[in-house]
C-alpha cells in the first residue's frame, strides 16, 4: 500500500494496516477493547474459515473496509481452528491506556502463534508431540532439526538420499516445516501442510553456531554430538524463527540431542504409512498400533510411547534393558500401584515450557505443585520395590 492510499484513513486504520504489511502472510488479530478485530482480506478469509460474521467499517477508496471480530475472552477456541487448518495467526495486543493516549491507543506484536511453536494447552493435541522442523541441504545429504516448543526439546541428525528424508518427516509428522528457499528437496516435500521457504542467509553455519551457543551457555557445541555445519544450519534457523514468533527467551531449550538415525529400524515413508503406527491411512489416530498399546496414565508417558513406535530399536541391550523392566513392572502387579501415583502428576513437561515462556495460568501451577509432590512417592515405591526400576534409563 502507497503512502497516499496510507493517509487516506484513520490513524487506527493507519496503525493497522502499517502492522499488517509487516505481517502479509499472517492473518492480523488486533486488540480492540474487549474483541480481536480482522480487517480486509484477513477479515473475509477469518470469516469463512471460522464460519464467524463478516461486516463493514468505513471506507477504502470509497468501498466498505470489510471486519470481523472475535471476543477476546474466546480467542482460544478460534486459534486452535485455525492452526487445525495451518494458518499463522499475529497477535496484536494494546499496550497504551485509552484514557491517557493522544490518538490511537499503541500496539505491538505480542507474539505470533504458528502451527509448529504453540504452546498454549488449548491448541495443543497432550497425546502428540508438536514439532517445528527445519531441513538444510548440500547434494544428496540433508540435515534436519525438530523443536517441540512445548517441552523445550531440541533433536538434530542428518539422512542421505530422498528417501530417507521423505522417511524422516514421515516419522516426525513435523506441523510446520522450514526450508532455504534454494534447497533442492525431494518432490512433495514443498508441498506438505506448514512447509514454508526462508532466506538462504537464515542457514548460515556460522551464524547459526553462535547462535546456539548463545541459547546454551557454551563456547562451543563439542558436549552435544559435535553436530555437523548442515545440522547446526537447520538447528540455528529453526531457532531463530521460534524466537521471533514467540518475542521473548526460550530459557527452556538447554541443549540439543543428536539423533543416529542408524540405532532404529529404518522404514521408508510407504511402508511407515501403510503400517498404521501412528496414523490410520485416512488420518485417524484410532485403531493403530499405538492406539492399541497406548494404556499410558500421563500425557507424557503417551508422547514417549509414540515415539518408541516411531523408531523401533536395533540396540538389543537396550532392547532386553526394556523387556526387564517391563518384566518387573508385571511382577505383583506393581504398575497398578504406580498408576495410582501417576494420576497425580500433570503435563510437567508442557507445563514448565510455559513457565519458561512467561504463559502460564494459574492451574498450570497448582498442576504443576501436585506434581511435584508426588514425584517423591512415586520414586520410593521404584526405590522400595525394585532397586533396577528406581535407576534412570536412556529413554
Amino acid at each position: 500500500m502507497s503512502k497516499d492510499d496510507l493517509s487516506a484513513h484513520t490513524p487506527m486504520m493507519q496503525q493497522y494496516l502499517r502492522i499488517k504489511a509487516e505481517h502479509p502472510k499472517h492473518l492480523v488479530f488486533y486488540r480492540m477493547g474487549d474483541f480481536y478485530e480482522l480487517f480486509f482480506g484477513d477479515a473475509e478469509k477469518a470469516a469463512r474459515l471460522m464460519d464467524i460474521t463478516l461486516t463493514a467499517r468505513g471506507q477504502s477508496n470509497g468501498a466498505p473496509i470489510p471486519m470481523a471480530g472475535i471476543p477476546y475472552h474466546a480467542a482460544e477456541g478460534y486459534l486452535a481452528r485455525l492452526v487445525r487448518l495451518g494458518e499463522s495467526v499475529v497477535i496484536c495486543e494494546q499496550f497504551g491506556d485509552p484514557a491517557t493516549s493522544k490518538g490511537p491507543v499503541e500496539r505491538r506484536v505480542a507474539r505470533i502463534v504458528t502451527p509448529g511453536t504453540v504452546s498454549d494447552e488449548a491448541l495443543l493435541d497432550e497425546r502428540r508431540d508438536n514439532l517445528l522442523c527445519a531441513i538444510a541441504g548440500h547434494g544428496e545429504t540433508f540435515a534436519a532439526a525438530s523443536l517441540d516448543l512445548a517441552a523445550g526439546r531440541l533433536v538434530v541428525t542428518q539422512v542421505n538420499g530422498h528417501e530417507s528424508l521423505l522417511a524422516l518427516l514421515e516419522r516426525w509428522q513435523p506441523a510446520e516445516l522450514l526450508y532455504s528457499e534454494d534447497a533442492l528437496l525431494p518432490q512433495g516435500v514443498r508441498e506438505r501442510r506448514g512447509a514454508q521457504s526462508r532466506p538462504v542467509w537464515e542457514f548460515d553455519a556460522e551464524t547459526a553456531k553462535r547462535l546456539l551457543c548463545q541459547q546454551f551457555g557454551t563456547h562451543d557445541l563439542s558436549g552435544f554430538g559435535d553436530p555437523s555445519a548442515l545440522e547446526i544450519a537447520a538447528a540455528g534457523c529453526m531457532l531463530q524463527y521460534a524466537r521471533d514468533t514467540q518475542r521473548t527467551a526460550l530459557p527452556h531449550i538447554r541443549g540439543l540431542r543428536r539423533e543416529d538415525t542408524r540405532a532404529g529400524i529404518q522404514l521408508d515413508a510407504a511402508t511407515r504409512r501403510n503400517l498404521e503406527l501412528i496414523q490410520t491411512l485416512d488420518g485417524r489416530d484410532t485403531h493403530t498400533l499405538a492406539w492399541v498399546l497406548d494404556a499410558t496414565v500421563t500425557a507424557m508417558g503417551s508422547r514417549l510411547l509414540r515415539r518408541w513406535i516411531g523408531n523401533p530399536l536395533r540396540d538389543r541391550a537396550r532392547l532386553a534393558e526394556r523387556q526387564e523392566r517391563v518384566a518387573r513392572l508385571q511382577q505383583g502387579w506393581l504398575f497398578e500401584q504406580l498408576r495410582k501415583v501417576l494420576e497425580e502428576v500433570g503435563d510437567m513437561e508442557r507445563i514448565l515450557g510455559r513457565v519458561a515462556l512467561r504463559s502460564a495460568r494459574p492451574r498450570d501451577l497448582t498442576r504443576l505443585a501436585r506434581s511435584l509432590y508426588a514425584l517423591p512417592q512415586l520414586h520410593a515405591q521404584l526405590d522400595d520395590q525394585d532397586p533396577v526400576l528406581g535407576r534412570s534409563s536412556n529413554p
